[in-house]
């Protein structure tokens, strides 16, 4: 007579598709006038070594115990030429997995005040909580193709 009760209670509220873009839309252009937003033509690390990593970072005052808390978003993809040969079952070098350079993913996860995502796990969260927001050239253009109305 008066509903569930207990466990089966859920209060939850989901937002609408084109909200959440616009919230993403807003974090975006707060950064840009803020002046916290970087962007770099390419995100890939040569070592997976995250010494190297923090002392690039230092440069800049990224990362670190001492640096801005930085949100790194990028959108690494394999060159594939679309020849699908026998070269498979020989070793390739992969360069990016989920959206990531590997060195570069594996190199960050140690660095304090830093967190690397793919633009797919852009979120407005992420975006406001962090100081400065990187971003590779080919995660603005995979952004603006997911956030244009």
């Amino acid at each position: 007579a008066h509903g569930p009760k207990g466990i089966m209670q859920d209060y939850t509220t989901r937002l609408n598709k084109k909200v959440r873009k616009l919230g993403l839309r807003h974090a975006l252009s707060q950064k840009l006038k803020e002046g916290n937003l970087v962007v770099v033509s390419d995100l890939r690390a040569e070592t997976h070594k995250t010494n190297a990593l923090a002392k690039a970072m230092d440069l800049y005052g990224i990362g670190g115990k001492r640096g801005s808390p930085a949100f790194i978003l990028d959108d690494a993809r394999d060159e594939d030429d679309g020849e699908e040969e026998e070269e498979e079952e020989e070793e390739r070098d992969v360069r990016s997995v989920g959206g990531l350079d590997i060195n570069f993913k594996v190199a960050s996860g140690n660095v304090p005040n830093v967190r690397v995502a793919n633009q797919l796990g852009a979120n407005v969260y992420d975006i406001l909580k962090h100081e400065k927001l990187i971003l590779s050239l080919a995660a603005i253009t995979a952004l603006e193709g997911r956030l244009m109305p």
